[in-house]
């Protein structure tokens, strides 16, 4: 069973804003830290399943099959899993997840991925679920089966900040139907330049609104597409770069919070 694995949903439901990129360096830190960590892609986009180099034969499954109404076509989450060069095992995503997304998980699907989760035969001290962009079916399964939610914030404007709005009240929905526990418990600034009046005044927002859940923000670099590009975490291409540190410290703020609430 795995129900004492600590399970971060990175959540934001439109695009562009580092989510992905987030999940993936989140994940790497923690696996860096000593931990061992699953990636779960709920993405159709499959960017983090991307983002760890993860080649899928014709044979192997997704969390499409993992999700899947249809018992028939339904695999166990650890025959989808994929050990990878860099640490992280990844449970892969497929452009099948947009079916779902459109369709929907049929009856007690919201529940399904906590219950596969559950049933890995050898748990995992942290799992990271990446999102996709949307407040669909994929997103409440995530937000069902998470101990906290990590929201992604991109200094765009304040059309930003009513989306962390919008996200909050589609995680207190879960939290009173689904998951009593599930929360907005960390909120972090991704592409952030300090030079920007614009980003300035979404972090000051942040600090003011959201002050014990703001975990900082993430330099804007070119280093961060260019890990991209080699399919490989910030911190491994360029580990001394400012994004590769702040995502190193923010890992460390990550832990001390689950430290800090596990001993409370």
């Amino acid at each position: 069973m795995s129900s004492n694995s600590y399970i971060l949903a990175v959540a934001m439901q439109k695009g562009g804003v580092g989510k992905t990129t987030t999940a993936n360096n989140i994940a790497y830190e923690l696996h860096l830290a000593g931990l061992s960590v699953l990636l779960i892609d709920l993405d159709p986009q499959a960017n983090a399943t991307d983002g760890y180099g993860v080649e899928l034969g014709d044979d192997d499954g997704t969390m499409y099959e993992v999700l899947v109404p249809d018992r028939g076509l339904r695999m166990p989450l650890a025959e989808v899993v994929q050990r990878t060069e860099n640490g992280v095992d990844v449970a892969p995503s497929s452009d099948s997840l947009y079916a779902l997304e459109r369709t929907g998980l049929g009856p007690g699907g919201e529940n399904r991925l906590k219950v596969a989760i559950d049933a890995l035969p050898d748990p995992y001290d942290a799992i990271v679920i990446d999102c996709p962009p949307a407040l669909g079916p994929m997103t409440t399964s995530a937000f069902a089966a998470a101990t906290d939610v990590l929201a992604v914030v991109s200094p765009g404007g304040p059309d930003e900040l009513k989306g962390l709005t919008a996200l909050a009240n589609n995680v207190y929905d879960a939290q009173e139907l689904l998951n009593p526990q599930v929360d907005i418990r960390h909120v972090l600034l991704a592409n952030y330049n300090g030079g920007s009046a614009l980003a300035k005044g979404i972090r000051l927002n942040l600090e003011r609104d959201w002050p014990n859940e703001y975990l900082g923000e993430i330099s804007r670099t070119v280093r961060v597409g260019e890990a991209k590009d080699k399919r490989v975490p910030i911190a491994v291409w360029s580990p001394s770069c400012t994004a590769a540190l702040d995502y190193r410290a923010v890992a460390k703020e990550l832990l001390k919070r689950l430290d800090n609430a596990r001993s409370a």
